[in-house]
């Protein structure tokens, strides 16, 4: 078998194959090359593609049934986290968001030394 070529169930005849192919494209449980070649078959067998069309037709109806639930926040943080989306509130102390430059005591030493030197120039010239 050629390491390209996909795995194939054995037993299966070519009709059961192309619905199970039919099945997982319509999933989107492939991906790859593989995919690609179904997909680009889609424009050109209709029957591929009516079997495509029935599948996600039946996977459709079972979302029917379902009610949304919405998950817990603590949940979707955490997953925003995982992800690298955000970090939760006060995760971090408040101290380290601030910059330096935005702290009241650092911008006060900085005026006092511009004070500083101002006033030693002053003198110096004086």
């Amino acid at each position: 078998m050629d390491e390209d070529e996909p795995m194939t169930p054995p037993g299966l005849s070519p009709e059961e194959l192309d619905e199970l192919l039919a099945a997982e494209l319509a999933l989107g449980l492939l991906d790859g090359d593989e995919a690609q070649l179904l997909m680009a078959r889609l424009a050109g067998d209709e029957d591929f593609a009516r079997r495509v069309q029935e599948w996600q037709g039946r996977f459709a109806g079972i979302a029917d049934g379902l009610v949304p639930v919405m998950p817990p926040a603590r949940a979707r943080q955490r997953i925003r986290e995982e992800l690298g989306l955000a970090s939760a509130p006060f995760s971090q102390p408040l101290d380290s968001r601030i910059r330096w430059w935005q702290r009241p005591g650092a911008l006060l030493s900085v005026l006092v030394v511009l004070l500083g030197l101002a006033a030693l120039v002053f003198w110096a010239m004086g």
